[in-house]
């Protein structure tokens, strides 16, 4: 990452839930003033940001949390950049470990030009990050609703639906009543009425994310991406909302890395072998890659053929991570070329 040369002044800032401590290098000789501030008194920090040498370079450290205090700062810098927060701890070198040494590291890193960046990514894409990672976690929490009733029906022993959602359980317990006891039917009756309400919300959800994604900037994007077997809408949102910018990337192993779905590398002298996969990145990208590569195994026969070939020697699980890096290249791949993927054969019935 190269600073900003002209820059008057370099601010490091270390943030917090309730508090962020800024460093501000100032001047050649990079005078050094420290600031604690408390997160909710905005006005005091945008009063103490508008007042600093303009034009300013500030660096925040990445935190789950950090949106609010970009929206508030991106008018008042003249170079505003995310800071790998992993990166930047390991090029300082240094064991203690404060509010101000953080805050000081990241400020003289963006000053010599080394900082880690992180992506941010632009508001359309947050707002498309924040509706995914919604609709995936109510995906989640109906998920594990379902784990609860199958339980109460296997230890009854009985089978339930085929295909259990609200609706069928409901008629599922309204023809058998007399099955249950008082109990049982008590709580089965609390889990149909908390998956009535998930997948309300859920079904919302994707409408607004269907909303989003019909914006011009995300339509020739989907279309490539939904041209990949297995993947669809939630899917495509998610890939978008996660990765924002795939020109990023300079080649297929490093969007692979990225997703944390490349496998960990043990290397000593001679001696070398893969591990598990990294699990870096955002859990939601490899959530639903995962959820694509199991579909695209059952509908794809290409897909299905690597499958088997993998899962023979590496097991089923491990195969359909594969298949799932398999499909984020291809859809980086695709999206290098500016065109949709060419149809592939479906799996025989």
């Amino acid at each position: 990452m190269i600073a900003r040369p002209d820059a008057a002044c370099f601010v490091g800032i270390d943030l917090h839930k309730d508090t962020l401590t800024a460093c501000v290098l100032r001047g050649r000789d990079r005078e050094v003033t420290y600031v604690k501030l408390a997160c909710k008194c905005r006005d005091q920090i945008r009063s103490f940001f508008a007042a600093l040498p303009q034009p300013s370079a500030i660096a925040i450290e990445t935190v789950g949390f950090y949106r609010w205090l970009w929206a508030e700062l991106e008018p008042l810098a003249g170079q505003l950049v995310l800071c790998d927060a992993r990166g930047a701890r390991a090029l300082a070198g240094r064991r203690i470990k404060t509010d101000r040494e953080d805050a000081l590291n990241v400020a003289l890193l963006l000053a010599d030009g080394r900082l880690p960046l992180a992506w941010a990514p632009p508001e359309n894409v947050q707002v498309l990050r924040t509706w995914t990672r919604h609709r995936n976690g109510l995906t989640r929490q109906h998920a594990k609703v379902l784990h609860h009733v199958k339980s109460i029906l296997n230890r009854l022993n009985f089978p339930g639906p085929v295909r259990l959602d609200a609706a069928a359980l409901q008629r599922y317990l309204l023809a058998g009543v007399e099955r249950f006891t008082a109990d049982d039917l008590t709580m089965l009756w609390q889990h149909q009425r908390r998956l009535v309400e998930i997948e309300q919300d859920r079904a919302q959800s994707e409408r607004r994310i269907s909303e989003l994604m019909r914006a011009p900037e995300f339509s020739r994007l989907r279309e490539i991406l939904e041209s990949v077997p297995g993947v669809g809408l939630v899917t495509s949102a998610t890939v978008i909302a996660e990765i924002g910018d795939f020109s990023r990337f300079a080649d297929s192993k490093a969007i692979g890395r990225y997703a944390g779905l490349a496998p960990t590398v043990y290397a000593s002298g001679n001696s070398s072998r893969l591990g598990h996969i990294s699990k870096t990145g955002a859990p939601d990208l490899r959530w639903v890659l995962q959820q694509a590569a199991w579909t695209a195994i059952r509908c794809d026969a290409g897909f299905k053929k690597t499958w088997l070939r993998i899962a023979k020697t590496a097991g089923k699980k491990a195969a359909a991570v594969a298949v799932a890096r398999k499909i984020l290249v291809l859809m980086w791949t695709l999206q290098r070329k500016d065109e949709p993927s060419k149809s592939r054969d479906p799996v025989a019935a």
